[in-house]
């Protein structure tokens, strides 16, 4: 469960022993070490209720090196105990395991989410003073989800490093990771790992062909800086889309027997989104891999589905970037035509602002249905808004008997862009056709920022409706 939780509340406190603290010549640290408290009869057990949703649904990410442990750690029976208060609050809300998907997509696995009856036996145990039956040094040790690639194959930096300044406009930025191949082989695992995590907005990754690499060697490092300026969606001819990081994404694993094909020279690039809102130093990411072993491996394929994103300013907003050509204009002026694909998505998808429902009340939506190109089984679905998405949907088959929904996020969270795994065997061919639609509002969007047109482009404070589905051969 990660999160800004730290306060104490209620406390693993209770003793066999009726001396009061101040007469006792025993601490109460001293009782916590030495006798676990013992669970009235009636209430909630913390062994059989209570440590099995930690170490299922929280342990990973909130003891040893988890991300969340820069909030609160979850190490011990005890720490549980010390903060089981905003544990209730955070679940009770369900602010906390992130768990974005709804029940209205088709079942994931590794779903972090809580049954409204673990709900109920958190908060019944909370008011009950949290108690433990267990020693309070009993390690929580997870037993579930991947915090991160345990000792990886191979793990590479940048290819330099790149120090933007505080207030500098999005950078994307292009850098070469070298696996250094001198064979043909699969990648089963990648993870990329951002150094300066304040400042890293997401990053896509590209295969490039070892035939481009003199092209890309004239790029980089040019400015006198790690990699390159790169907008849009390609590093370069002959780059393959292959990977997707955003905040709160775990490593990409494909399913044993498949994995990423490279050849002999080709090399990684990741195009890297910087938004210098803070102070940070210079950023010198990294990306791990493995690669899969066995005779028999099938390449995986990966495709984007994209829609349009189009949200003019709403009611009482007025300034001259409200016009659409000026916004237009001042994200081409910033990221060139390949990092604005507003008109290009109008033109495929259809303008959605001629639609009734397409901005109502500061709320636009936008929606796009693509043939399916990587037909396969379906092994993992991904949806990417920036900071105004409200929701995002991603149906197969839409308004037939097949329709089936694959992913549905009702309350967009820019922190929680998973990589959702679906535990049933999904099979789609050329013919069937998936349905993108996004929703963004803009009450989300910073006041301080001048009123503009917001479309789908390159900048943080621009807006993208991105999704893409991996597939591996039947």
């Amino acid at each position: 469960m990660t999160g800004s939780v730290s306060a104490d509340s209620s406390s693993a406190e209770t003793s066999a022993d009726p001396t009061p603290a101040a007469e006792s010549d025993t601490t109460t640290s001293e009782v916590l070490a030495t006798a676990p408290a013992a669970t009235p009869p009636g209430s909630v057990s913390f062994a059989s209720s209570i440590q099995p949703i930690i170490t299922e649904t929280c342990a990973s990410c909130h003891t040893g090196d988890g991300p969340g442990t820069q909030h609160v750690r979850f190490d011990t029976a005890d720490d549980v105990s010390r903060v089981a208060f905003a544990i209730a609050i955070v679940a009770e809300t369900r602010f906390m395991p992130p768990w974005p998907a709804s029940d209205e997509s088709v079942p994931f696995d590794h779903d972090w989410s809580l049954t409204d009856e673990e709900i109920e036996t958190i908060i019944s145990w909370d008011d009950e003073g949290a108690p433990l039956d267990v020693d309070p040094n009993t390690e929580m040790i997870p037993v579930n989800g991947v915090v991160g690639l345990n000792d990886p194959d191979l793990v590479m930096e940048a290819d330099g490093s790149y120090d933007g300044e505080f207030g500098q406009p999005d950078e994307y930025r292009c850098f070469v990771y070298d696996p250094k191949l001198t064979e043909s082989t699969f990648v089963s695992d990648m993870e990329f790992i951002p150094q300066q995590t304040q400042v890293v907005h997401h990053a896509v990754g590209f295969v490039v062909p070892g035939s481009e690499r003199a092209a890309v060697e004239e790029r980089n490092g040019a400015d006198g800086q790690g990699g390159w300026t790169c907008f849009g969606f390609s590093p370069g001819n002959g780059a393959d889309l292959i990977f997707t990081w955003a905040p709160g994404t775990d490593p990409t694993a494909f399913p044993e027997g498949t994995g990423l094909e490279m050849e002999a020279g080709d090399f990684f690039v990741l195009q890297t989104h910087y938004h210098y809102d803070v102070e940070a130093d210079a950023d010198q990411s990294t990306f791990a891999v493995n690669f899969a072993t066995g005779a028999d491996v099938d390449p995986i394929d990966l495709v984007t589905y994209l829609a349009p994103a189009e949200i003019p300013c709403g009611e009482g907003e007025e300034a001259p970037l409200c016009d659409r050509d000026a916004a237009r204009q001042k994200a081409i002026d910033a990221y060139g035509r390949e990092g604005v694909l507003a008109d290009l998505l109008i033109e495929g998808c259809g303008n959605p602002l001629d639609e009734p429902d397409g901005f109502v009340d500061g709320v636009a939506k936008s929606s796009c249905t693509w043939p399916v190109s990587n037909p396969g089984e379906i092994v993992s679905v991904f949806g990417h808004e920036h900071e105004l998405g409200a929701s995002f949907k991603m149906t197969l088959n839409p308004d037939t008997r097949e329709e089936l929904v694959l992913l549905d996020i009702p309350v967009w969270d820019f922190d929680w862009q998973l990589i959702y795994e679906p535990t049933e065997s999904i099979i789609i061919d050329y013919g069937d056709t998936i349905r993108i639609e996004c929703t963004w509002d803009r009450a989300l969007r910073d006041p301080l920022l001048e009123p503009a047109y917001v479309l789908w482009a390159d900048g943080t404070d621009d807006e993208m409706c991105f999704s893409s589905v991996v597939t591996r051969p039947v």
